[in-house]
């Protein structure tokens, strides 16, 4: 889906209007509003000055992703690392990766407060059976790094998307795909220093 494809469907779902009547607020009909929400079309001038003076949209943001969107009290800002967690083998960790934010509801991530949450690209296979796939956003929470579940994981320079089991009796961590293709991986004793657990998974976004 095209970025202000994606914006315009964030818009229009904060407004808590159906897609007809957002479509009708704007001034376009709802087969074109559908063209635009799927990135069939680009909307027109007198649509982005619709939604700049109807819903107080930054013009910027909706076509750049850049800066606050000013719409809305029901949005957060993720902070969006511009580097890719493996599912698979592992990616390696950029020492300094650039940084921007996407924008989302914060009905989606509740009851997560957004100021502990990341999210980083996904690439690869081997968390399919999870729905998560290559291309798609995973959200973490950076304040959950314990307990049994799926989370982004750095081991020494490379990051990665797994399932999580710990073992604290044996003092080890096993990775887990969700995919039949990758073998678990188990990390004890002195592997473990090259681990860091940078948070939990708790929503994705599929590309479309």
């Amino acid at each position: 889906m095209k970025p202000e494809a994606y914006r315009y469907n964030l818009v229009q779902q904060a407004s808590g209007l159906s897609k007809k009547d957002f479509a009708e607020s704007l001034g376009i009909s709802k087969a074109i509003g559908y063209q635009i929400s799927t990135g069939v079309i680009r909307p027109s001038r007198d649509v982005l000055d619709a939604l700049s003076t109807i819903y107080n949209v930054n013009l910027q943001w909706f076509i750049t992703g850049r800066g606050s969107s000013n719409y809305a009290q029901d949005t957060a800002e993720i902070e969006l690392l511009e580097q890719e967690a493996a599912a698979g083998q592992g990616r390696e960790v950029e020492e300094y990766p650039e940084k921007r934010y996407f924008q989302t509801l914060k009905s989606f991530l509740y009851p997560y407060d957004p100021e502990n949450l990341k999210a980083v690209y996904v690439s690869g296979d081997s968390m399919i059976d999870e729905h998560i796939y290559n291309g798609d956003i995973v959200i973490f929470n950076i304040k959950q790094t314990e307990g049994n579940g799926i989370y982004v994981v750095s081991v020494g320079n490379t990051l990665m998307v797994k399932r999580v089991d710990f073992d604290l009796s044996n003092q080890a961590l096993t990775f887990i795909s969700a995919n039949p293709a990758y073998e678990p991986r188990c990390y004890k004793g002195h592997e473990l220093a090259d681990i860091r657990v940078a948070g939990r998974v708790i929503a994705c976004y599929h590309r479309i």
